[in-house]
């Protein structure tokens, strides 16, 4: 039997001949190609983005912060290029194109035959809401089909940056959080004052673009730390659960996506050299053994030995998502706001120029495109500082 990858990416009216796969049937197509382990010299994930936050610009009066991708590549799977334009406080609205690779001869790519589109409304509450907006992912050429995204995410409490000072002095008056993971077979445990969660409730990915690509369920908690611009998972972990040909699959991300600001220069994907003004570094596990809240201790006394070692991304033999997404950020025109010395500081920078830099290490092409789609759905919050 013959079986077609929907959406026919791969179908002579998108240019190309049409893709497939000798099988049993339908469901072990889809099985074998989702659950597929990418190999390891495809599993990265670069690209480039720009933005340009008009909101804090004294050039602008539109008050709209413009997002613009530009070839995410998502392993040898597909490239995501469009633009995202941000309201802040109001919404988020998607145009995001994907081009398709195909499976069986990678060097045959069907271009922009679906998109992420809609809006991603934010109520008063700071919660994210892609129903009221009709977010979704349409694949427009060959099968065509629509999937929406749905749930909620209940957003930080801050999303404005000269609010961050204000954080900062309430959290000293807050209960601190522990987090705990293993390093080296031992549980390391850093304490964070009054973290500030990206609550995923009922959060749904869609479908797609590729047939065997489901929606996803999301839930858990990817918490901030407002002290050092960090990005951490508790003891849950953030949890994708799914359905590939009729089995249920779960998996659950932990680790941390560490800020560190400095200045440098790194070599793009083109062999560029590029500047710096900072980076986040990833450190992702997925299904990593999970620690005991029994075990979980914070020895004061031994703070910064704790956590370099829980930060640390020496070992990256595990499944996970490794690497740098590199900030060189501007401040160009910027708005002002008196600091806490009494002196005029920007509100933040007004351009930044992002660029991935990651590896998937053992990862399906499932579990890859599911943290795709979810930080397609949290660019607002990921990018604020």
């Amino acid at each position: 039997m013959t079986i077609r990858f929907a959406p026919a990416t791969f179908a002579c009216a998108a240019g190309l001949c049409a893709a497939s796969l000798l099988a049993s049937g339908a469901a072990l197509a889809q099985q074998s190609q989702a659950l597929k382990e990418i190999p390891a010299d495809k599993a990265k994930l670069t690209g480039a983005m720009t933005v340009d936050y008009n909101s804090r610009s004294m050039r602008s009066t539109s008050g709209t912060d413009l997002y613009e991708i530009s070839d995410l590549s998502v392993a040898d799977l597909m490239i995501l290029k469009g633009s995202v334009q941000r309201t802040p406080g109001k919404s988020l609205v998607y145009s995001v194109k994907f081009d398709v690779i195909n499976p069986s001869n990678p060097s045959q790519v069907a271009r922009e035959v679906a998109i992420l589109r809609g809006d991603l409304q934010i109520d008063a509450n700071g919660r994210y809401i892609p129903d009221a907006g009709r977010l979704r992912i349409d694949v427009v050429k060959g099968n065509q089909t629509s999937s929406p995204f749905g749930g909620s995410i209940q957003g930080r409490n801050v999303t404005r940056w000269w609010e961050v000072a204000e954080q900062l002095r309430r959290a000293q008056k807050e209960a601190d959080k522990i987090y705990s993971r293993m390093v080296d077979g031992k549980v390391v445990s850093i304490q964070v004052k009054n973290p500030d969660p990206l609550r995923f409730e009922r959060t749904q990915l869609a479908a797609g673009p590729f047939s065997f690509l489901p929606d996803v369920r999301v839930s858990g908690n990817l918490d901030y730390d407002y002290e050092l611009g960090n990005w951490l998972t508790d003891a849950n972990g953030v949890t994708f659960a799914y359905t590939v040909a009729d089995k249920s699959f779960t998996d659950r991300v932990s680790g941390s996506i560490r800020f560190v600001e400095e200045n440098g220069n790194f070599t793009d994907k083109a062999g560029k050299k590029k500047p710096y003004t900072g980076y986040y570094e990833y450190n992702l596990r997925w299904n990593e053994q999970a620690v005991n809240t029994d075990q979980s201790f914070f020895d004061a006394s031994a703070a910064q030995a704790q956590s370099d070692a829980f930060f640390s991304s020496a070992d990256q033999s595990k499944p996970g998502l490794y690497g740098r997404v590199f900030y060189n950020d501007s401040e160009d025109a910027c708005k002002r706001v008196k600091g806490d010395n009494g002196r005029d500081k920007c509100v933040g920078p007004t351009r930044s120029e992002v660029t991935w830099d990651l590896k998937a290490e053992k990862l399906t092409y499932a579990q890859l495109a599911n943290w795709v789609k979810l930080e397609m759905l949290i660019l607002g919050p990921l990018t604020d500082e």
